[in-house]
């Protein structure tokens, strides 16, 4: 075994063995300690972390004074236990880069709030069934606002977030069984179908009366024109490029999407927030759509509008004063303007009701759900039809007997006539 040299006394430097201490690009601090060696000589090593570094170099110091007194043999090299050092390295590790700007927030926020309060100070292990079980039941009972209990979404959203965890856990051996496998978290009226969040269209009668008004405003009409009747998001809409369009084919190519963009200290704290073009929201995002002719019409009079007023452009819908891409906030205003001056504030109009409509019209007169979930840019049918399942009313019931009533007749009426 290699045998341990006396650390010499040198101003500014660390003596052999002291280990190095850094800090990490999440604000903690490491500490690294040599506690053994491989057959082959290859040194093992031992981490621990801290909120500051004079914490991490206690901790060095002891691991280092007991390497002297004792010699490598004697020190075991173990993981790191702490719940939340280990829950934050498996988030920035496994979880955080797959997320968009914005989910990635929510979720670091929830920790924070929630999570870390609850079980941080606690070594993984101790984080049992029983702790869990209480954590959810609180979060199905405790006031919120005027409510009893936080969203069954938000709250299924938290179990997936610590099922993840331990089955990390699990599978790297620092726990030999997933504490989240029979925690409940249903709350009492999950099957209560009149809770559920709808999305909202335009009421036909609101549909008409829109359309009327906007045609005096110049700069508002064909946004609305290509949002309602190509069921793109609003964040689509605003980096649309007169590249993305071909006149010859009549097809509207989505490419990009506004996206958010977050920063956060060491604590997970936000210290920025911005805006650039990005990916769209799903790899099914990208598509090709072929517009009908009131939204080929309707840019090409916009295109025309453009020119006259000087407004020169890569993007679609720019900002009319500057050329440059219109921001989230100013579409948004610019909605909110046209919907204060008509007085439709009880409409509950926002930028995505263009969209939903969109997919109401298009099932409401039975078109195929593939199409309409191609053409939204959904991953799958099942979150089209889960999306606008209330769309669907009695009457397509009564169609569908029609239907095969006719399909009865017609074949009936066949096989007279051969029997004939």
């Amino acid at each position: 075994m290699p045998r341990l040299k006396e650390p010499k006394p040198n101003v500014g430097r660390r003596g052999n063995n002291e280990g190095s201490i850094y800090q990490r690009k999440d604000g903690r601090w490491c500490g690294s300690v040599t506690v053994g060696y491989k057959t082959n000589g290859t040194p093992i090593r031992k981490d621990v972390y801290g909120k500051t570094r004079n914490e991490v170099a206690k901790k060095v110091a002891s691991m280092t004074s007991e390497v002297y007194q004792n010699g490598y043999t004697t020190v075991s090299a173990q993981t790191e236990s702490n719940f939340e050092v280990l829950f934050r390295d498996w988030y920035e590790l496994c979880k955080a880069s797959a997320l968009t700007d914005v989910t990635d927030e929510k979720f670091r926020s929830m920790m924070k709030k929630h999570i870390f309060p609850a079980f941080g100070e606690f070594d993984v292990k101790d984080v049992d069934f029983k702790r869990l079980q209480k954590f959810f039941n609180k979060m199905k009972t405790m006031k919120v606002k005027d409510k009893v209990g936080y969203s069954s979404d938000f709250i299924n959203k938290a179990k997936n977030l610590l099922n993840n965890f331990f089955k990390y856990t699990v599978k790297h051996h620092l726990l030999s069984v997933n504490p989240m496998e029979d925690v409940d978290t249903k709350k009492v009226d999950d099957d209560d179908i009149e809770h559920e969040k709808k999305p909202q269209a335009l009421r036909p009668e609101t549909r008409k009366v829109i359309m009327k008004w906007v045609e005096e405003n110049p700069i508002l009409r064909p946004i609305l024109i290509t949002s309602a009747f190509t069921g793109l998001r609003p964040q689509e809409v605003i980096v649309l490029k007169w590249a993305d369009i071909n006149n010859e084919l009549r097809t509207l190519s989505v490419k990009k999407a506004l996206k958010r963009v977050v920063e956060f200290d060491a604590d997970w704290n936000v210290v920025a927030r911005g805006v650039k073009i990005g990916t769209t929201k799903t790899k099914k995002s990208v598509r090709t759509i072929l517009m009908p002719n009131t939204v080929t019409e309707t840019l090409a009079e916009w295109k025309h509008y453009c020119q006259q007023k000087g407004i020169l452009s890569e993007f679609v819908f720019p900002n009319t004063k500057t050329g440059d891409m219109r921001s989230y906030s100013g579409l948004r205003s610019l909605l909110q303007r046209f919907i204060n001056k008509h007085n439709l504030h009880d409409e509950g109009i926002t930028l995505y009701t263009l969209r939903h409509t969109f997919a109401t019209v298009l099932l409401e007169q039975r078109e195929n759900p593939k199409i309409v979930s191609e053409l939204m840019g959904h991953t799958k049918v099942k979150t089209t039809l889960d999306l606008y399942s209330h769309v669907v009313d009695d009457t397509v019931y009564v169609q569908t007997a029609q239907v095969l009533d006719g399909v009865y007749d017609s074949l009936t009426l066949k096989d007279l006539s051969k029997s004939g």
